[in-house]
Formats: structure tokens, C-alpha cells, sequence
């Protein structure tokens, strides 16, 4: 198991979030996000799949169909066609980006911050079947390492809230996006249900931000200000987690504790076994250094999106569609 952790990324991790003042935690949100995908790509692949996000679900869908479902129905809201060139903002290691290529025929270039989500995406492209579709690049988002007008559409899944600020990205965005494209973001927010003086809101807020190395998460509100403020003209605005009728099962549930075969590896003795394993190889220095830690920080994220979720507090498929005109 070729996991890629390091302590010192760990340790570099918690000072970033062990700061209090927003405005300084925001000058290092750049290296926290890059040092968290470091430590957990190899687990998020293990226990997810290549597409690191979640999506609406049907009754009798399995987890991974209704992923799928999700990355087509965003290419068919870009309406993505063959000649196409598109960027894929914050690409993990492209699985969505393979599923869109596949699906779609569109040239994708995926970006992200981490040396290993590029180092891996290249390996997985290869194998894909459409690896004369796909390029991917190491780059910074609030800095998009393109040429003004490059892109037919852009879109971003699950992937703005590592963004120290949506006003800077969105203008990131817009410049690098061709007149008359589109671009399509699933966003993580917090809904109107969430109370900043209830201090249980407060906690669940602040673990989904900790386990998922987000400087702050912003509300639904904040987001629609930042596009109104943007240049872009806003073609629609859902949120998916509350707003579609036929989503019979909660886009939490593979999170939470139970005993179907997704959801047992969140139970409480599952956890402590888990926990206990990988502190035993840490020792041994079968695993290395920091991995415990690393787990532990993937439970925080866990804990804190369900009770997110079952707070209604919490969005993670807020879906934005908007426009250059």
C-alpha cells in the first residue's frame, strides 16, 4: 500500500488550522490544501474511487452510478461537444475528468495544486482509452497557468472551497474562459439553515473545514454575492441536495455507521480496529509516520459532513451555471 504520507505534512497541516486569524489561515490555505492532497489521494482512492465527490442518488443506483449520473448530467449542462476545450478546475487525479472525456469526446485539461494528483492522473490516464483526450497540469487556481481565452467551457467539482476567496477565482475563471462559454461548478456551502450562534452548527462547520483543509466555508448567500459581483451572467443556481425529487437516498449515507458494505468501515469498532492496525505498522514502520494522524483527520471530515448533512446546515452539490457573455 504506497501510501504518500509524511509527518511533517501533517504537522505542517495542523499549525495552518491551528490559527485562528481567518486572514492569516487564508495566506497559507494554498499549502494546507497541497499537503492535505498529499497525505489523502491514496486514501480517498482506495476508499472512494477516482472521483473524490459526492452526487445525488436513486433508489437502486449504486454509489458508483450515481457518480457517474453526476459528472454526465454537468457535461450535459456545459453542453459539451467533441471540439471542445475544457479546463477541469481543481481535478483531483481526473477520474471525473476520464468519465466526462468518455462520455462527452471533449478535449480536458485537468489542474491542480498536487504533484501527486498529477504524477498519478498521468498513470490513470494512460490506461483510460482516452488519453488522447486528457492532459492535466500542476497550477495554482487563484492563478490559472493559461492564456486569456482558452477555454470553451470550465467547470469545477467540489473544488472552490480550497479558494482563500471566490472573488479572486471566479476572475481566474472568467478571464481564461472564451466569449460565449460556460462554466458549471458543484460547490461546497453552507444553506441558510446554518445559525453562526448555535454552537452546534459552529462545530460541525468548523470539522468539515478541518478535515478538508478549507480556510472557511461560505454560505450559500456569500457565493451568490461573489457571482453577482463577478462578470459572469448567472444562468442557474440549485441546490441538488435539497431541490431534486427523485434523490431517494441522502448523499451522506455511505459516511455514516452502519452495516451495509459501504457503511461498515464507519462503525465505532470498525473505526477503533482500523485506528489500532495502523498505529501498530506505524510502529513497526510498515506504514509510515503520520498515518494515524492522517486517519484521524479523514474521521473528523467524515463526522463533520454527516451531522452537516443531517443538520441541513451543509451543501455539497450547490450547482452553479454561468456564463460569458
Amino acid at each position: 500500500m504506497n501510501l504518500k504520507v509524511k509527518e511533517k505534512d501533517i504537522n505542517v497541516y495542523d499549525d495552518v488550522f491551528k490559527e485562528t486569524d481567518k486572514d492569516k489561515r487564508s495566506e497559507n490555505a494554498q499549502l494546507a490544501t497541497d499537503n492535505f492532497y498529499t497525505l489523502i489521494t491514496k486514501f480517498y482512492e482506495k476508499g472512494w474511487g477516482q472521483s473524490f465527490h459526492f452526487a445525488t442518488r436513486r433508489e437502486g443506483e449504486s454509489f458508483e452510478d450515481s457518480i457517474l449520473r453526476h459528472e454526465h448530467e454537468l457535461a450535459l449542462k456545459l453542453e459539451m461537444k467533441k471540439e471542445d476545450k475544457v479546463l477541469d478546475v481543481g481535478c483531483g487525479i481526473m477520474g471525473p475528468a476520464r468519465n466526462i472525456a468518455k462520455f462527452s469526446g471533449a478535449q480536458i485539461t485537468g489542474l491542480t495544486i498536487n504533484q501527486h494528483q498529477v504524477d498519478r492522473a498521468k498513470e490513470l490516464n494512460k490506461e483510460s482509452g482516452v488519453s488522447n483526450l486528457l492532459n492535466i497540469q500542476q497550477g495554482d487556481f487563484m492563478q490559472i497557468p493559461f492564456p486569456e481565452n482558452s477555454f470553451d467551457k470550465m467547470y469545477a467539482i467540489e473544488a472552490l472551497c480550497h479558494a482563500p476567496n471566490f472573488d479572486g477565482v471566479y476572475e481566474q475563471i472568467y478571464s481564461k474562459l472564451k466569449p460565449g462559454g460556460k462554466a458549471c461548478f458543484y460547490q461546497w456551502a453552507m444553506t441558510d439553515k446554518y445559525d453562526p450562534s448555535n454552537k452546534e452548527h459552529v462545530k460541525a462547520k468548523e470539522m468539515i473545514e478541518y478535515g478538508n483543509s478549507i480556510c472557511e466555508l461560505k454560505t450559500i448567500k456569500e457565493i451568490d454575492a461573489s457571482l453577482e459581483n463577478s462578470r459572469f451572467t448567472i444562468v442557474e443556481t440549485i441546490d441538488l441536495a435539497e431541490n431534486v425529487p427523485d434523490s431517494d437516498i441522502l448523499w451522506y449515507s455511505t459516511l455514516q455507521s452502519g452495516w451495509s458494505l459501504s457503511q461498515i468501515r464507519h462503525t465505532k469498532l470498525s473505526r477503533t480496529l482500523i485506528g489500532l492496525m495502523l498505529r501498530t505498522f506505524e510502529t513497526l514502520k510498515v506504514f509510515p509516520k503520520g498515518i494515524s494522524k492522517t486517519q484521524k483527520v479523514l474521521l473528523v471530515a467524515a463526522d463533520g459532513l454527516v451531522k452537516g448533512g443531517e443538520l441541513g446546515i451543509f451543501t455539497p452539490m450547490y450547482r452553479v451555471l454561468v456564463e460569458k457573455k
